[in-house]
């Protein structure tokens, strides 16, 4: 068993393809299909099972999976231990959604760069539903995002603020007009919100469907641009983050509808998994992100 191997290995699981896996490392497809083939017959077993053109991996494929994750992040943690550098620097795969990045981590990539510009940044715009997958499967080393906060065993969690939400509509909504609103004046309305599996959009229509409030239509969009278009054209009520949509409410181009149900409790986080390797261009970026919004006590180790 090589590294190269496990490598290899990770990404044909990263791509479920033997052919993007290839184009993803630069070898030739049948290099990967001989280090796979080599892994199968040290173990005595097989990684995958072979679908016509898809592949899944077996149980013995997802024990190898995990155990090869954790070889590969102790080598290159030994690596870095034994290196007379510890300057941050290389790849740091950062998950994140699309109006934290615009709105929140362009800061903060100004002073990472200018304070260590060999680290290699790579952002991820994953659905929210597939945060905490991408942790556990070691697809990215950080996210940082917007949910409740976040109580699960294996992952460790900063919370650094609240994120205030907003409903938003165009002027000449008939809502517009109405000194509060409660989840079941959405009843019968029609929505520009986040794609499934948003946790905010999850959080609304939760408060919607204990209400009784069941939207006349739901558009789901991955794009914010596209959601604040479409509401300014009068598609529906969006719901953004207030940080995404402060402009546009400055230009009176739609109005916040001023929300009277149960608050959102929308907090920022900072998670990676619990036996993630900290890496110095990780905890480069965690302690700059923690000393932005004056979390001093809790900086990685």
């Amino acid at each position: 068993m090589e590294f190269r191997q496990l490598k290899s290995f990770i990404t044909v699981v990263k791509f479920s393809s033997f052919t993007k896996a290839a184009d993803h490392i630069g070898y030739a497809q049948s290099t990967i299909t001989n280090q796979i083939q080599s892994l199968e017959e040290e173990f005595n077993t097989l990684l995958f099972d072979r679908l016509g053109k898809q592949i899944k991996l077996t149980r013995d494929g997802e024990i190898l999976y995990t155990y090869a994750v954790k070889i590969l992040n102790l080598a290159d943690e030994t690596k870095d231990r034994i290196s007379s550098s510890q300057i941050p620097k290389g790849p740091l795969i950062i998950g994140t959604a699309e109006s934290l990045c615009t709105h929140h981590l362009s800061k903060i990539f100004t002073i990472l760069r200018s304070c260590y510009p060999d680290i290699e940044i790579d952002i991820r715009f994953d659905a929210c539903s597939d945060y905490r997958a991408s942790l556990r499967k070691n697809f990215v080393d950080i996210i940082y995002f917007l949910d409740v906060p976040c109580n699960e065993p294996d992952l460790v969690s900063h919370v650094l603020t609240d994120e205030p939400m907003t409903l938003i509509a165009p002027p000449n909504h008939p809502l517009a007009k109405k000194d509060q609103i409660t989840p079941y004046d959405l009843h019968g309305q029609s929505l520009v919100l986040t794609q499934n599996g948003c946790s905010y959009r999850r959080i609304l229509e939760s408060m919607l469907a204990q209400a009784g409030a069941k939207p006349s239509s739901t558009l789901g969009i991955t794009s914010n641009e596209v959601i604040k278009k479409l509401v300014s054209d009068g598609w529906g009520i969006g719901f953004l983050p207030y940080i995404a949509v402060k402009e546009e409410l400055a230009n009176h181009q739609f109005v916040a509808l001023p929300w009277a149900g149960s608050p959102f409790n929308i907090k920022v986080q900072l998670i990676y998994h619990k036996e993630k390797w900290i890496s110095p261009a990780m905890k480069a970026f965690t302690d700059i992100i923690l000393e932005t919004f004056e979390i001093q006590a809790d900086k990685i180790e």
